[in-house]
């Protein structure tokens, strides 16, 4: 198939992007005006048929050349964090922007045409365990939010028939493919960097990058046909002690545990995000995501993973490969 993408030079996006091109598909990539993916472009030219549509996702013009003769779409680009000093552009393009890509798509009849949505625009939830069918939510941050408004458009437009299918990633770990490395691995630099932890009771759904890219892949590889559809790709609802036991492992190093009650842990978290509204700090922490640590709902993927034929690999495993290979070797031992 030709597949037209947004945000294929993003961490999660380029994951996508190799499997399409491993499958045979051809892609059509929209990469962002001023963007540095050079070495990302000179990594996927050799894998199969690519072309590259340099232009702004906001853009109605840009998005009907993009998705011009093309059979699918992916639709991935967005402002991912919880830096809620970029609001603005969390509407305009995760929001807005996604609504115009995908009401386009439907438009031309382009088909299957996927939605990368997230966890986030899930949680809180009201159930004690989020399916497809669960409801979106008011998220703590922009982020969640905007996703939350996509996510909403995209069930308007499968009620009307449209052959929409929503994936939802939860906090996504493993190496990154010649991009900056994902926001889960921001979040946990200042552990890396410091060698101390908190020692919560909690966890986080977590899932490999290559799962990710291989449900993308698996839903293009099924062909048009098949409708509205939404997968969940939460993956594994990993406990925090067991996070920190995989960035020992792959640090080489102890990590020093230091208890702390779910409560101080979301204050915590409640600061982080008041120092990042006048300070540039970590993307990766904040409210949200130390309520997610503390009070994290886990996901029914049996859908996902019966219709797509896969297995999820080891969320552990992969945080101790991002960790390894952000390490410079020989620089820590046990």
């Amino acid at each position: 198939m030709r597949v037209a993408v947004t945000g294929g030079t993003g961490y999660v996006g380029a994951h996508i992007v190799r499997r399409l091109l491993a499958e045979g598909h051809e892609v059509r990539l929209l990469a962002a005006p001023n963007e540095r993916a050079d070495a990302l472009l000179a990594a996927f030219a050799p894998l199969g048929a690519i072309t590259t549509l340099v232009g702004d996702v906001r853009s109605e013009a840009v998005v009907r050349h993009l998705i011009a003769g093309c059979d699918a779409l992916i639709h991935g680009a967005g402002i991912v964090g919880t830096d809620n000093r970029r609001a603005a552009a969390m509407w305009a393009i995760n929001a807005h922007a996604s609504d115009r890509a995908l009401t386009m798509a439907v438009e031309s009849g382009l088909d299957p045409i996927v939605l990368i949505s997230s966890y986030a625009a899930l949680f809180p939830s009201p159930d004690p365990v989020i399916t497809p069918d669960s409801p979106t939510a008011d998220g703590r941050s922009a982020y969640a939010r905007t996703k939350a408004h996509a996510e909403r458009t995209a069930r308007r437009l499968q009620a009307d028939g449209a052959p929409i299918v929503v994936t939802y990633p939860s906090s996504v770990v493993g190496p990154a493919f010649h991009t900056a490395p994902g926001v889960t691995e921001h979040g946990w630099s200042a552990i890396l960097s410091l060698g101390w932890a908190p020692r919560v009771r909690g966890g986080m759904q977590m899932i490999d990058v290559r799962d990710v890219a291989d449900v993308h892949a698996a839903i293009i590889g099924a062909g048009p046909g098949h409708g509205g559809r939404r997968y969940l790709c939460g993956g594994e609802l990993l406990a925090f002690d067991a996070m920190i036991d995989a960035l020992e492992r792959g640090r080489g190093s102890r990590i020093r545990r230091i208890p702390l009650s779910p409560f101080a842990f979301r204050m915590i978290g409640r600061a982080a995000d008041a120092i990042g509204a006048v300070a540039p700090i970590s993307t990766g922490f904040g409210r949200e995501a130390a309520e997610l640590l503390t009070a994290a709902t886990p996901t029914d993927d049996r859908d996902t993973l019966r219709d797509l034929d896969l297995r999820w690999r080891s969320a552990a495993d992969a945080i101790e490969a991002c960790c390894a290979a952000s390490t410079p070797a020989g620089t820590l031992a046990r």
